[in-house]
């Protein structure tokens, strides 16, 4: 092992950090460092939307669980946020297999450390598995973005690897999962990706890599795309500007996918075998 510790747990979040920043990666989990700066200039409605946005899940996984409806839409007094209930209700569960599995966490070794990722709903059948992420951003990345991004190749990887034991399967073939990204904002629209064996190789193999090339960094550079550093908390830290860029230009999915590791409960993860 390198510099980092021995019970270093990566995600989806600390392997994007790392990518759109080094320095980043260095100052929030290895040097643990407090956040000077806020990320965006109108901080107020920042908090408002990402309370939103956590109050939807929160409906949604309450909905999972069995709660009556009637009951949660009697709680809700946020117009919005009663819209996207209702529309989570009509179509949030088209398609998705009846044996589920809200907010997983699954883990798995790989290399000298453990990969995790948090599910907001598994879905799993004698054909399929399905992954569903619950968005509530103000805006759809293009679809090559969003496929290329850390999040989706994480998931799709994790639960490949990891989630056998749900299923009656020794294995389970990447062909058969399929990672569906629906926007409550957009009514409901989704941006779905099926999994291949070649890009399981893929992730794996790249996912080695990474690790290994973080595991042995001893200089952890700035991000060369300042325009990174308008919405990141050490901005200052790095002498890269002290105001916070505008909110309508940050996605607020970024921030609670920021928060990731500090909202995972990991005396509920179970124990490794490495």
């Amino acid at each position: 092992m390198g510099n980092l510790p021995d019970d270093f747990m990566f995600s989806q979040s600390s392997l994007q950090d790392y990518v759109d920043c080094p320095r980043r990666f260095e100052l929030k989990y290895l040097l643990k460092q407090r956040f000077p700066a806020p990320e965006v200039d109108d901080m107020l409605e920042f908090e408002r939307r990402m309370e939103q946005g956590e109050r939807f899940h929160k409906l949604v996984h309450q909905h999972l669980l069995g709660i009556p409806t009637d009951l949660l839409k009697q709680r809700i007094q946020d117009n919005e946020l009663a819209e996207w209930f209702d529309t989570y209700l009509d179509t949030g569960l088209d398609d998705v297999p009846e044996q589920r599995y809200p907010e997983k966490t699954l883990t798995i070794p790989i290399g000298d450390y453990g990969l995790l990722a948090k599910v907001d709903l598994l879905a799993i059948d004698a054909d399929t598995v399905k992954i569903i992420d619950w968005k509530t951003s103000r805006h759809i990345p293009k679809p090559d973005k969003l496929q290329s991004r850390w999040q989706t190749r994480v998931y799709l990887y994790v639960v490949t690897k990891g989630a056998n034991y749900l299923t009656d399967n020794e294995q389970i073939a990447p062909n058969t999962v399929e990672i569906i990204y629906w926007y409550a904002n957009y009514n409901g629209t989704t941006r779905r990706f099926a999994y291949s064996q070649a890009q399981f190789e893929q992730d794996e193999q790249d996912l080695l890599q990474l690790i290994d090339d973080i595991d042995n960094t001893t200089v952890f550079p700035l991000t060369s795309d300042e325009r990174r550093c308008r919405f990141c908390t050490y901005r200052s830290l790095c002498d890269r500007g002290e105001t916070a860029g505008a909110l309508d230009d940050y996605d607020v999915e970024d921030y609670t996918s920021y928060m990731e590791d500090f909202t995972i409960d990991f005396d509920q993860i179970a124990e490794i075998e490495f």
